[in-house]
């Protein structure tokens, strides 16, 4: 089979990265959008998984629709602790991003939890279980959210995904049914033929009923269905957390302007704590870290904020998808209440 064009592989992976589409023969719909045989659709998403740019194509899900709290975490810990602490905080099967950043609060996780967990009462257990003061912990909620989610082009390297939230005032509390088709949903999509049939398969629904409810949530509970890339393996690898001190009356100005730009993923506004007084956190990124650099000052210059840093990864610890209603959860959860009670 004839290898795609850079032109086309960049045009499929636009495609994916913006909207998967949830159809018993999505390869079909694909090569309908995008011009090119089905066979090489399939083949080169084949490709792409096999060689690890892909990462998965699967759903994302809006927390605050499924009642999950959530946070950004910002931990400052002693060097000679911090890798023990970091596997120690990783290993929470709700902990989806940890690294270490260039900063003396080093260490960053984000963190989603169901209610009846609650985020505090979680952070207290990992506090325990790390040997790390629970004052230590500043969980971040997310307030305005100015722009969310990649999407890399192949040829420029540059993201360009705009804001793409569930509605969350729409709350879903799913039946045992449900649930387990959200958990089908969320499980990475197989690059094979019929591929939906294989997750429908999983829960013991029909591709029919799986499709049906995932169309029914798609826009509240369900943000979005897409691919995922691994935008090191793309060449993009300088990303940088550029963090902003704004005032308040300013903060919507600001991240509107920084969500504009096409090297930010992600802006939100978040609260500050002792320490570290910035109220806007974006997700900058370039080829390397001195892109990334310039990109933060043209940035600062335009929306007049000169009080900002960029905190770059040292050590990524996990990266992984959001998943809820993870049995592991509830075993993890079980087993370290039980003692602190």
């Amino acid at each position: 089979m004839k290898a795609m064009s850079t032109a086309e592989s960049s045009a499929l992976a636009s495609a994916i990265q913006r909207r998967f589409p949830l159809a018993p023969d999505p390869w079909s719909a694909l090569a309908d959008e995008t011009g090119l045989m089905r066979s090489a659709v399939l083949g080169q998403v084949e490709r792409w998984l096999e060689g690890g740019e892909l990462r998965e194509v699967s759903a994302v899900f809006e927390g605050e629709a499924l009642g999950y709290d959530s946070a950004l975490v910002a931990v400052a810990v002693a060097d000679q602790q911090l890798e023990a602490v970091a596997r120690g905080v990783a290993r929470h099967p709700t902990v989806t991003h940890c690294y270490e950043r260039n900063h003396a609060t080093n260490l960053w996780f984000t963190l989603a939890v169901p209610p009846e967990m609650g985020l505090e009462a979680t952070l207290g257990l990992l506090a325990a279980e790390t040997g790390v003061d629970p004052a230590a912990f500043h969980p971040l909620r997310r307030g305005h959210t100015f722009k969310i989610g990649v999407s890399f082009d192949l040829e420029s390297r540059r993201n360009d995904t705009q804001v793409a939230l569930g509605d969350a005032s729409q709350r879903f509390s799913p039946n045992a049914r449900e649930v387990a088709m959200v958990r089908a949903l969320q499980t990475p999509l197989p690059a094979r033929e019929r591929p939906f049939a294989a997750l429908a398969d999983q829960v013991e629904v029909s591709t029919d009923e799986l499709l049906g409810f995932a169309h029914r949530l798609l826009g509240t509970a369900l943000r979005r269905y897409v691919a995922t890339f691994r935008h090191r393996k793309l060449g993009v690898r300088g990303n940088g957390m550029a963090v902003w001190r704004v005032a308040e009356e300013d903060v919507r100005r600001v991240g509107e302007r920084l969500a504009s730009a096409p090297e930010v993923s992600h802006c939100y506004s978040r609260p500050p704590f002792p320490g570290f007084d910035y109220s806007l956190y974006s997700m900058i990124h370039g080829p390397d870290e001195p892109a990334v650099r310039r990109v933060a000052a043209e940035l600062a210059e335009s929306t007049g904020v000169g009080d900002y840093d960029v905190l770059f990864s040292q050590r990524e610890f996990k990266k992984t998808r959001l998943r809820y209603y993870l049995p592991e959860l509830t075993s993890w959860w079980a087993q370290r209440a039980g003692q602190a009670s």
